[in-house]
């Protein structure tokens, strides 16, 4: 069998999370039987970019991309995820402050009091007194303060949190989500099509580091740390009468590990260029062993362009090298064909559309392309092709909690070094359709 190819995991959306993606990425060919237990366990990341339901990437090296869009991954740690008002690109390290805050010691002046009119000569008392009309107050004549102000000393501002104090703290993002979904390929084959479900869990951290200014000031970057963990069972439940059933689909079965660093360098209103160094690791954890990991530094390229306040597009492109290696306790052809450094370049093209009074509603229909060229061992000269397209409806139930529906299309084919190696693998079609629900929360 052979494994899912990268390049359909690096075209997976972050979002979420992508953001993302996700895309994070909440992100191998198989020829039935043994060759396809790598390849399919990578490829099923590919529908959490383009759902957005995690911001999670994988590559086709089996890799998960922590964000391929790292611009909505800023969007989930600067505030909750709500999508109410308007779609603006939004830094990760800003903090909404009140601006009514009041720093300590500061002192607050009280209305002054008011000066009283200079005594007239009828109120001489040697000149005698003037009358008084009836029904009103004599007059206080003793004397009042002029222009006296009273200074509080103010212990905490109303937000408990100073600007400067807010802006140079850590802050750190946790975030889960289950995904259950129909595969109609799930061993990623030209034919037969073996369909069958996919239950996925998963769960990341995340710590973004205070926004550093450059030179000139307009220019600066935000450190990002992220760490994620996803494990997938297939054929928990069948939808239909050639649905693989638990005991087939057992060896599609995964668990997925993600370290990153990331560095995003951004300008007011310009594009945003982030620099990954990422670790991935696949395992079997059924029998507790390794069966891939890689190194991959990646470099990304992102900017959303707003319409209206509730249309925008978002433009991501990125270029990836994976530094990898196959941990299989013995070597059994095809069964692995993703084995090799290899170069990875996609580009992803999305329009979101909040709907509904509070806009808590988000229509995403995207669009990409991808490239993976292998340039190691037997892969030497291989080039695969991938065609991504899916929509995704997803609904804000409360501040740290979505539901998602989403369908994905995927459509890939090799070159002749490809189409030598992979056979059946070398191409396919495949349609992943289900529903997610993903929660985070902002410390």
């Amino acid at each position: 069998m052979e494994p899912t190819s990268q390049s359909e995991k690096s075209l997976a959306a972050d979002t979420d999370h992508f953001h993302w993606e996700r895309e994070t990425l909440m992100r191998n060919e198989l020829a039935f039987p043994l060759t396809g237990i790598i390849s399919l366990v990578l490829l099923t990341f590919l529908p959490w970019n383009l759902a957005h339901s995690q911001a999670v990437d994988l590559d086709d090296n089996g890799t998960v991309e922590a964000n391929s869009t790292n611009s909505l991954l800023s969007e989930l740690f600067k505030k909750p995820p709500s999508i109410a008002g308007t779609i603006t690109e939004i830094n990760a390290t800003s903090v909404e402050l009140n601006p009514t805050e009041v720093p300590p010691g500061a002192a607050v002046p009280s209305a002054p009091t008011p000066v009283p009119e200079p005594a007239s000569p009828s109120d001489d008392p040697a000149l005698g007194e003037k009358p008084i009309p009836a029904g009103s107050e004599k007059p206080d004549p003793s004397p009042q303060p002029i222009g006296v102000q009273e200074v509080v000393e103010v212990e905490q501002p109303p937000s408990g949190e100073l600007a400067t104090e807010s802006e140079s703290k850590i802050q750190f993002a946790v975030n889960g989500g289950l995904r259950t979904y129909h595969s109609s390929n799930v061993t990623r084959v030209s034919g037969p099509k073996q369909p069958a479900t996919a239950f996925e869990v998963s769960a990341g951290a995340n710590a973004i580091f205070p926004e550093v200014k450059l030179n000139p000031p307009v220019l600066s970057f935000t450190p990002t740390v992220t760490v994620m963990a996803q494990r997938a069972y297939f054929g928990q439940y069948k939808l239909g009468n050639q649905d693989w059933g638990k005991k087939d689909a057992r060896i599609l079965d995964y668990e997925f590990r993600l370290a990153s660093l990331a560095a995003e360098f951004s300008a007011e209103n310009e594009w945003k260029v982030t620099l990954t160094a990422e670790y991935d690791e696949l395992r079997n954890f059924h029998q507790g062993s390794k069966l891939y990991n890689a190194f991959v530094p990646s470099i990304g390229l992102s900017k959303v362009f707003p319409i209206r306040k509730d249309l925008a597009v978002l433009l991501d492109t990125r270029l990836r090298y994976a530094l990898s290696h196959t941990a299989l306790p013995y070597k059994v052809k095809g069964v692995f064909d993703d084995d090799g450094d290899n170069l990875q370049t996609s580009l992803n093209v999305s329009l979101m559309r909040s709907m509904g009074q509070e806009g808590k509603l988000m229509v995403m229909p995207s669009l990409g392309f991808g490239r993976t060229g292998y340039l190691k061992n037997e892969m030497t000269g291989r080039a695969d092709y991938l065609l991504l397209a899916g929509i995704s409806a997803s609904y804000q139930l409360n501040n740290w909690l979505s539901i998602q529906s989403f369908a994905n299309f995927s459509h890939k084919f090799s070159n002749e070094k490809g189409e030598e190696k992979l056979e059946a693998a070398a191409s396919f079609d495949n349609w992943d359709i289900g529903v997610a629900l993903t929660g985070n929360h902002l410390f």
